[in-house]
């Protein structure tokens, strides 16, 4: 997070009217408080710990033109896990999810959709309304190459009006390699944000990087 919690830990707002003479005005100007750069550096640690649960049917539906399509529904939890304030919400979170997928010979489309409701947790915080979309495009090259991306779309419902969605647009390159007798997917990802809040902290770039093993049943089959 492109923020500095210490920072806004010690901060006192109080500080910038103390002058003991009635406000700012007529103030010796080296004795004002200095500017601080909450910006100058950024706060990294554990954030936020999130676990989605799908049940969907044993197989998809064929589609006319060699594709299928897959669907789940379920549900999903949020624990605050964060580090440090500003990684996380200070809430525990629960709410629905859905997914939706084509797989066709070459393209690869669909989304997950998660929401999340605080039900306890920091009574200090922020009661949270979220929702985040993780749409996917992928066009395969070849059987073990692919281009594309999964941006995730997230609305803070909570926010002032036209100041609650974030919406990124990417792309990306993605390559399946054998490693012993399990396959794993690695990926990088640009993405540009072409709505942000105006009201709030957020990115106009961002970058993803990603390995993702295909378990368990290669893993299973290895292991047995």
């Amino acid at each position: 997070m492109p923020l500095v919690q210490d920072k806004i830990d010690d901060f006192d707002a109080t500080e910038l009217g103390n002058d003991q003479g009635g406000g700012v005005t007529g103030q010796d100007p080296s004795n004002l408080p200095k500017p601080i750069d909450l910006f100058d550096v950024r706060t990294t640690d554990l954030g936020d710990s999130y676990y989605v649960a799908l049940f969907s049917p044993s197989k998809g539906t064929k589609l006319e033109g060699g594709g299928n399509f897959l669907w789940g529904a379920g549900f999903d939890l949020g624990f605050p896990t964060a580090q440090e304030d500003i990684l996380g919400t200070g809430k525990y979170l629960a709410g629905p999810s859905a997914l939706a997928v084509y797989m066709g010979p070459k393209w690869k489309l669909g989304g997950l959709l998660t929401h999340y409701w605080d039900y306890e947790g920091d009574s200090d915080r922020d009661d949270v309304n979220m929702s985040n979309l993780q749409y996917f495009t992928f066009y395969s090259l070849s059987a073990t190459d692919s281009i594309g991306a999964s941006p995730n779309i997230i609305c803070n419902w909570e926010a002032s009006s036209g100041n609650e969605c974030s919406v990124p647009l990417g792309i990306g390159y993605v390559k399946t390699v054998q490693m012993g007798k399990v396959p794993v997917r690695f990926g990088a990802e640009f993405h540009y944000y072409a709505v942000t809040p105006d009201d709030d902290v957020s990115a106009r770039w961002g970058m993803r990087f990603y390995m993702i093993p295909a378990a368990p049943s290669a893993l299973f089959d290895w292991m047995g």
